[in-house]
């Protein structure tokens, strides 16, 4: 007769001990009290590593009847169905994080983001990288400086997590336990930190990540963005799919592909899209204006080259001093008629957003604002 022992081998014992690590991992769990010794306690839902059902295979008559199918919702309209993935890169410090807060918001209010308009969603923020009182600082700033989100609206739920190391499996096991708060899009920023001892550059570590982010989406059918950085050095000249750092699963995984990339104009950027669902967008620009992104549609999307920063700086120095030039002789009323003088005396065609840009840096130019549908006068200040 067999023996218990017979059955202790080294690979059901290893089984069991993972097991028990996998318990452990989850802490005490507070059983409900049961008054019938069949009724089962409440377990651990163990979120990504279910066992999958048996693949299905249709026919083509079958595929043909699919093709009725509601589509997903369109979480951003014309770039992201719910359930599907999406990376926003750009280089250090270009405002994604703040890109991405506005897209939380914007989605949980269904308002515009960055020129697009967005389906109101219920959005979680997984925050790795602001402290919880800066976050909360810079959210309540974007929230008065914008009449299209509601302070009390129950939508956004915010999760600082700075210090934290977690798994994929850990938040989709916490995010689960919320109560009425099932979401349609999950916002991770930045990628990083849950790559945390993974190399960036190994496409096989960083396809492990994606692929449980894809299972992550799969079993709370919501959408999930992350942000990433560039590559050091500028991009111009590089295709913008390729311009995030590291593997070139960045380029493959994602089905939305965005970047912000520096326009030639100072505070200005450029948004490019590449889409596997939804047809290409044309380039767009948006203006940083603290704290808000303003869509500019007008401006032509003209990357910044290399080597210009320098000549752009000198040439706004240079326009900055001849406006001020004009301001000094007299105050002049209206933007255009503001352009119109110091393109004569430039002799060089300058775009509106520049003359205010310049304004907006010289504390001494001030800006007399005569109410609706009157033009504003521009004064300089002598000291």
């Amino acid at each position: 007769m067999a023996r218990r022992e017979d059955y202790l081998t080294p690979e059901v014992l290893a089984d069991v001990d993972e097991v028990d690590r996998y318990l452990a991992s989850k802490g005490k769990i507070d059983y409900p009290t049961h008054t019938e010794q069949d009724s089962p306690p409440t377990a651990y839902s163990i979120a990504i590593d279910d066992p999958l059902p048996p693949p299905k295979f249709l026919s083509l008559e079958q595929m043909m009847t699919h093709n009725t199918d509601p589509m997903p919702k369109q979480v951003i309209e014309g770039v992201l169905h719910k359930g599907s993935k999406m990376i926003i890169s750009g280089s250090s410090k270009a405002g994604k994080t703040l890109s991405l807060l506005h897209l939380g918001l914007a989605a949980a209010n269904g308002s515009t983001w960055l020129g697009h308009r967005t389906a109101t969603s219920k959005v979680i923020y997984l925050d790795f990288e602001l402290k919880k009182r800066i976050a909360a600082r810079r959210i309540a700033e974007m929230v008065n400086a914008n009449d299209q989100y509601d302070p009390k609206n129950q939508n956004f739920m915010y999760c600082s997590l700075r210090g934290q190391s977690r798994t994929l499996e850990d938040l989709v096991h916490h995010i689960e336990d919320l109560e009425d708060h099932r979401p349609d899009l999950v916002i991770v920023d930045p990628f990083y930190k849950l790559a945390t001892g993974a190399d960036e550059n190994d496409a096989g570590a960083i396809g492990e990540i994606v692929n449980r982010m894809e299972k992550f989406s799969e079993r709370l059918d919501c959408s999930f963005v992350y942000a990433h950085h560039f590559s050091k050095g500028n991009k111009s000249d590089t295709d913008h799919i390729d311009r995030a750092s590291g593997s070139g699963v960045f380029a493959r995984d994602p089905d939305a592909i965005l970047t912000l990339t520096p326009h030639e104009e100072e505070d200005h950027l450029v948004l490019e899209a590449t889409l596997r669902d939804f047809p290409t967008p044309s380039p767009q620009v948006v203006e940083f204006s603290w704290p808000n992104f303003i869509h500019k549609p007008d401006l032509e999307p003209k990357l910044r080259k290399p080597g210009q920063t320098k000549a752009k700086k000198d040439r706004l120095n240079k326009l900055s001093d001849a406006l001020v030039e004009l301001l000094e002789i007299n105050s002049i009323m209206g933007l255009n008629n503001l352009k119109i003088k110091l393109e004569k005396k430039t002799d060089e065609e300058i775009h509106p957003d520049t003359i205010r840009n310049i304004i907006k840096k010289d504390e001494n130019i001030i800006v007399q604002k005569r109410g609706k549908g009157l033009e504003n006068i521009y004064i300089y200040k002598k000291d």
